[in-house]
């Protein structure tokens, strides 16, 4: 595979000194203002190991659905899962795509005829690496062509969003196994499966993209960590490119400890919303991280929400009428649970809501489909030796 090489910006900001200015405090206590959101349906797929379910859309035409992995117990590992859903929630159909290897779906977007893109990853034949996994779906789930790309290290594909030629543009992870450490890179797969552009950012220590939106402008916006894992060093990071893939600005938010962003959200005039977790600003542990940011780059305003576990946002949606809704998992000390925060435009937290239940419980996506009604994608069940499942939850509430 050909790279086209950018240079990392260190000029990013390192944002402590906004923590005073721009970061409301919201304690714990004073989110739980109204009662809170109950799962009214579950879908959890059986599978003999791990599964989760990463990614939940909203098809134009109706219906759901739902992308993510599931160890079926063969020879090859796990598998990319595919979960249709009508609009009830009743399952129409579920596919399993694998082969002899490891093979991992991440996220699925709708296609203009009504198919779909899923992008992960994929064990490579030679020992130590992975490929970038793009497949073609039709409206059924068949297969229409699979493409892998990739070096000689480990690459993934975390995240995918519709481009204007009906591609997608991916947002993606290469391992340097010259220098070590990873490289974000962000590539345009057309819909006949070739690779349009492919975008590479080098810096010092890591960068990783997980979750990718495009613009209300037409921009695409990027998010994820930069920094070296492990040394509490990881920032926010943030990184725009214009329709050719052309890098127009890098960010970084954070300061020690570790501070991740894991999704990103397309607002109004080519703002995005970041939704992540990191560094205490509370009584304890993460914190839930909202950091709104404008089309030049600069932060409107930086939400963290937490109590003294460690509480940790993945991902954002937003609710009709305004505001965002984020799920995400709160981990404490029997274990983690699925935390479903709603927050009004300004990013303050008006409801919070922890999933109590045995196991180990996380989220990862969620949808608003009406006020105060949700579906997210995550896994359930995990208990010491048991894996967790890929799971489906459909909550309510009151407004």
């Amino acid at each position: 595979m050909t790279w086209t090489r950018v240079p990392g910006s260190r000029s990013m900001a390192r944002a402590l000194a906004l923590v005073g200015a721009l970061a409301c405090l919201a304690p714990w206590q004073a989110l739980v203002s109204q009662a809170p959101l109950t799962a009214q349906r579950e879908f959890v797929f059986p599978s003999p190991g791990l599964g989760v379910a990463n990614a939940i859309i909203e098809l134009r035409g109706g219906g759901l659905a739902a992308v993510g992995y599931a160890d079926l117990g063969g020879p090859g590992g796990t598998d990319v899962l595919f979960v249709r859903f009508d609009d009830a929630g009743d399952t129409l159909w579920t596919r399993s795509y694998g082969g002899a290897r490891e093979d991992v779906g991440w996220d699925v977007v709708e296609s203009r005829d009504g198919g779909f893109y899923v992008v992960g990853f994929t064990e490579a034949p030679t020992e130590g690496r992975e490929d970038v996994l793009v497949l073609r779906l039709d409206a059924a789930g068949e297969p229409q062509w699979e493409r892998t790309f990739g070096g000689a290290g480990r690459d993934r594909a975390w995240s995918a969003v519709l481009a204007a030629d009906g591609g997608v543009v991916i947002a993606a992870e290469s391992e340097d196994v010259e220098r070590g450490g990873r490289d974000a890179y962000i590539m345009h797969v057309g819909d006949d499966g070739t690779a349009r552009w492919t975008r590479r950012v080098e810096a010092a220590g890591d960068q990783r993209v997980y979750h990718i939106a495009r613009t209300s402008d037409g921009a695409f916006v990027a998010t994820g960590t930069t920094g070296q894992d492990g040394d509490g060093a990881r920032d926010v990071y943030v990184v725009r490119v214009d329709t050719v893939g052309e890098v127009m600005w890098t960010r970084s938010f954070g300061g020690p400890p570790d501070d991740v962003g894991h999704g990103v959200l397309a607002l109004d005039e080519g703002h995005v919303l970041v939704t992540g977790y990191g560094a205490t600003r509370t009584s304890g542990g993460t914190d839930v991280y909202l950091i709104r940011i404008d089309a030049s780059g600069d932060p409107v305003f930086w939400r963290h929400h937490g109590g003294a576990d460690n509480d940790r946002a993945m991902m954002s949606a937003g609710i009709p009428g305004g505001g965002v809704v984020s799920v995400g998992f709160s981990i404490g000390r029997a274990g983690s649970d699925i935390v479903v925060v709603e927050s009004d435009s300004a990013g303050s937290a008006r409801r919070w809501t922890r999933l109590e239940r045995p196991g180990d419980d996380r989220g990862v996506m969620i949808l608003a489909r009406r006020a105060g009604q949700y579906v997210l994608a995550g896994t359930l069940g995990r208990s010491g030796s048991s894996p967790g499942q890929f799971a489906v939850l459909w909550l309510a509430g009151g407004p």
